[in-house]
């Protein structure tokens, strides 16, 4: 069965990245020269899908590779754990090294298998059972570059929604990482986070500890010739006419956000196979449109429901959606400036012009227009 045609829900392969390879290079050069890089965006714009086609990249140039989701974890432990299994793999090629070992267990020649592949690194079952959740931590930070020494493999290791280092273990855990990564000498480390005022904090802030740790780099956005042809070709790849109109109408209407655009696509391709129909008209484009906005509107109801324990900011969405002057008489002109500043640090707005604000993701205001109907 082929594969879905506009990818979502995850990373996405080398042939759905679209209009990255500037970057993508830039990317892949700073870290194989020993650099760490920290990039910082709202979720759902792509960030983990760059990741991880540089982590295939690098990987094809020699370097071992770990990636390791912070916001999937739960404690130290979990970190710990999967800090180890990705390292581990590079050598073992297996995914989940402790949970193979357990079940090698069982048998002679599998457990002796793995056990001398990972003897030199100290590393064994009991190792993991009996130690302690801060000395496996140790252990765990440190072994990217003894992995990389040992192999003599540079490595690069991925650590995605950083931010949450603090949800899951305590405040010293920075430090902590800060006193292993900032003496290893064979391993460059890629940032990821989708608080961008936290992570401009940790990178930014003398009084953090990860302060000039990685180079701060913008995701550059895609520009519409590079959506155009992507759109085209994809479409085209089922025998599917899209004009070059339909397309632009698209792109307007989801201001070119990786991840909107491609489920707006992927709505409208779905509605093209209901009707059975090879040419994107109008009428299908808005079916899929409203689809995709239907199936966006619990996570807009997560960011509102967040957004909202800030006061009046129902109000100012409502009055900056409609195209209404956003300084109403009825409210202070500090607060709503504070208001403002807040929306814009959360990467909702942006700024145009002397009181003149915008939505960065066009779709969250058509949601914000609807939901206040």
């Amino acid at each position: 069965m082929p594969g879905k045609l506009f990818p979502l829900g995850g990373p996405v392969s080398e042939q759905d990245v679209v209009d990255r390879e500037e970057f993508l290079s830039s990317l892949q050069i700073r870290l194989s020269e020993g650099h760490s890089i920290m990039l910082a965006g709202p979720r759902r714009t792509g960030k983990t899908s760059l990741a991880y086609e540089v982590l295939r990249r690098m990987k094809k140039q020699g370097f071992y590779t770990a990636s390791i989701d912070l916001f999937r974890l739960s404690n130290k432990r979990e970190f710990a754990i999967s800090m180890i299994n990705s390292c581990l793999e590079n050598r073992t090629g297996i995914r989940k090294t402790f949970d193979a070992m357990k079940d090698r267990a069982k048998t002679i020649a599998g457990m002796a298998r793995l056990t001398v592949k990972l003897e030199d690194l100290e590393f064994s079952l009991k190792f993991l059972d009996e130690t302690n959740d801060d000395t496996l931590l140790d252990y765990a930070l440190d072994l990217p570059e003894v992995l990389a020494k040992h192999d003599r493999k540079p490595m690069v290791v991925l650590l995605d929604e950083f931010q949450d280092a603090l949800r899951i273990t305590d405040v010293n855990i920075y430090k902590k990482m800060r006193s292993y990564f900032q003496n290893h000498q064979e391993v460059s480390y890629l940032f990821l986070g989708s608080k961008e005022g936290m992570m401009n904090i940790l990178f930014s802030n003398r009084q953090e500890a990860f302060y000039r740790f990685a180079t701060i780099l913008p995701i550059p956005p895609i520009s519409e010739k590079s959506w155009m042809g992507y759109i085209t070709k994809k479409f085209a790849e089922r025998k599917i006419k899209v004009s070059t109109e339909i397309i632009k109408e698209i792109l307007k209407n989801t201001g070119g956000h990786p991840h909107d655009t491609m489920l707006v696509c992927s709505e409208t391709y779905y509605a093209l196979l209901e009707a059975e129909k090879n040419v994107v008209t109008h009428g299908l484009f808005r079916l899929g449109y409203d689809r995709a906005l239907q199936t966006l509107v619990q996570v807009f109801d997560e960011v509102l429901d967040e957004l909202s324990q800030r006061f009046q900011v129902r109000h100012i969405l409502k009055r900056i959606a409609a195209g209404e002057n956003v300084y109403d008489k009825k409210l202070n002109p500090n607060e709503t400036k504070r208001v403002i500043d807040f929306l814009v640090s959360k990467i909702i707005i942006e700024k145009t012009g002397r009181g003149s604000y915008r939505f960065v993701e066009p779709m969250f205001q058509e949601y914000i227009l609807r939901e206040f109907s």
